[in-house]
């Protein structure tokens, strides 16, 4: 494979498991063009700058150059266009969200066939399972280039299914993160369904363990967009609960920002914690590393949205379990896959801030035995997680690997 589009949404972002596909594929010689659906990032990792390069902006709606490609090809083939516009929008009906994220999408995806016809890209794959994975099976069947996809969390798999089934029916493949996702589209895609549990791995060498050394008093750290599918209120409650004797008070730190900012920053006063909370924003790799390297354990406390929003397993456990970081994770997500508790940190139920609290007070109470977690937590990476390794397995889906 020499050539490949990319439909994404936002990009690229401060996630970095998208744009490790991408920068991977660069590495490896392959020329990648990136559609975004959304707007061009403008909050990425460092060394992430050079794929601004490769974005293209086809989300817009009334783009002109979208409509006069939704034109061309109502011309030139609307056997292909009408028939499968029309299956896409008729199984989103029970969804307005579907059906106007499909309706709303259909100059992209003609956009992005006319650029892959006039490029002559090989393959067109889906970053994420619904509004993405649309498009590029659309623009696949306009201009036969192969299609295949990936499926993450929530706002992908779970707020709605609509042509969720056909689009695995159609995929070369599908790459899904997180084991219970992946039997979700196996049944759902029946016999003719090719799917892989591939892992977002972490760079091992850069995540490596070294220079672990812990703070004085117990510090908890939570990483990712400040968000309530993310579950940090939690985390709050749980510092709250913990026993707080003089000089070694546990204090929490809060990487990431978002719209949950200021309820987070109210419910810490409210507890009387504010003083032991610190919001340390959004940090690119190079400044979070410290955090990981002197903080006790990450809490990652996910829970699942009445809307679907939900995690899968998020990059930061196992970029932290990579440091050496034992974690405490819920299990209402993936987080299970890979935090085992007594092995690698702890497993509480989701929404339970009295058992996320007592795991929390178990674990910092006997400080003597966290390297011991520390380093089976990265190993547990090492044995599954190893970006390169799991970057292999799809990049080998994408030369047509077997099946």
């Amino acid at each position: 494979m020499k050539s490949v589009g990319y439909v994404t949404t936002t990009f690229p972002t401060m996630a970095t498991f998208v744009e490790n596909d991408v920068r991977g594929l660069c590495e490896r010689g392959v020329r990648v063009r990136v559609f975004t659906l959304g707007r061009r990032g403008t909050r990425f990792q460092p060394e992430h700058a050079p794929l601004l390069d490769l974005v293209e902006q086809v989300g817009a709606p009334f783009a002109p150059a979208s409509l006069a490609a939704l034109f061309g090809w109502l011309v030139r083939k609307p056997h292909v266009l009408i028939p499968e516009a029309a299956r896409m929008l008729w199984a989103s009906r029970r969804s307005l969200y579907a059906l106007a994220g499909h309706a709303g999408f259909l100059p992209a995806a003609a956009r992005v066939a006319s650029i892959i016809e006039r490029e002559g890209l090989e393959r067109i794959h889906g970053g994420w399972a619904h509004f993405p994975a649309s498009v590029a099976y659309l623009a696949s069947r306009l201009t036969g280039a192969r299609f295949s996809m990936s499926a993450h969390a929530g706002a992908d798999l779970y707020r709605t299914q609509a042509f969720l089934a056909e689009k695995v029916h159609a995929a070369d493949f599908v790459s899904a993160c997180v084991r219970g996702n992946a039997d979700m589209l196996e049944r759902l895609g029946g016999p003719r369904a090719n799917v892989h549990r591939i892992y977002h791995g972490v760079d091992l060498e850069r995540f490596d363990a070294n220079g672990r050394s812990l703070a004085p008093r117990p510090l908890l750290l939570t990483v990712g967009r400040l968000a309530p599918a993310k579950g940090f209120d939690l985390a709050i409650r749980a510092l709250a609960m913990l026993p707080a004797p003089a000089g070694r008070e546990p204090r929490l730190t809060l990487v990431g920002d978002g719209p949950e900012r200021a309820r987070l920053g109210a419910l810490a006063a409210d507890l009387g914690v504010a003083d032991r909370v610190t919001f340390a924003g959004t940090l690119a790799h190079d400044a979070l590393l410290p955090l990981y390297r002197s903080c006790w354990l990450l809490l990652a406390p996910s829970r699942v949205l009445a809307n679907g929003r939900r995690d899968g397993i998020p990059n930061v456990v196992v970029e932290a379990m990579a440091m050496g970081v034992p974690c405490v994770g819920t299990d209402a997500t993936g987080i299970d896959e890979i935090v085992e508790t007594g092995s690698t940190g702890a497993v509480v139920p989701p929404d339970d801030a009295d058992a996320l609290a007592t795991a929390v007070a178990r674990l910092i109470g006997s400080p003597e035995a966290l390297p011991a977690l520390g380093t089976a937590a990265r190993l547990r990476v090492a044995e599954s997680f190893d970006a390169r390794a799991n970057f292999d397995r799809l990049y080998a889906l994408m030369n047509g690997g077997a099946r």
